[in-house]
C-alpha cells in the first residue's frame, strides 16, 4: 500500500479554504483533532476528512519508559493514539510521527487521497 503524501499543514480553516481555490478538492483529504475545524471544513468546503478522536483522559500515570523520556514530544497517550490512528490511515511512520505534533497543536493536515 502506498503511503499518503502530505500536501500541507494549515493553522486555520480560512487558510486552508484559500488554498483550495488553487487545487481540486476532490483529490485531497484532511485530518484534524479539532472538532470545530472538522465541522467548519465539512460544512464550508468540498473536502472530505477525518476527525481524530483521542482519549481526553488526563490521567496519564506519569510513568514513561527511558525511550520516551528523551523524546521531542511528551510521550503522552494522546500523541501515541494520534500516531497509531495516522498509521492506520496509511501514513508512513515518519509522516505519522511528524503529523501527530501538528494535530495535537490543533492544526489541519491535508493529504492526497490514496
Amino acid at each position: 500500500m502506498m503511503s499518503k503524501e502530505i500536501i500541507g499543514v494549515f493553522s486555520s480553516v480560512s487558510q486552508l479554504a484559500a488554498e483550495l481555490k488553487k487545487v481540486p478538492a476532490g483529490e485531497l483529504q484532511f485530518f484534524t483533532a479539532n472538532p470545530d475545524h472538522y465541522k467548519k471544513l465539512s460544512e464550508e468546503t468540498p473536502l472530505k476528512g477525518e476527525l481524530l478522536k483521542v482519549d481526553e483522559s488526563k490521567e496519564d500515570s506519569g510513568i514513561h519508559s527511558l525511550a520516551t523520556a528523551f523524546d521531542e514530544d511528551d510521550g503522552s497517550l494522546q500523541l501515541m493514539q494520534i500516531e497509531n490512528i495516522l498509521r492506520d490511515f496509511g501514513f508512513s511512520q515518519k509522516d505519522a510521527t511528524e503529523c501527530k505534533t501538528y494535530l495535537h497543536k490543533g492544526m489541519i493536515v491535508v493529504t492526497e487521497k490514496v
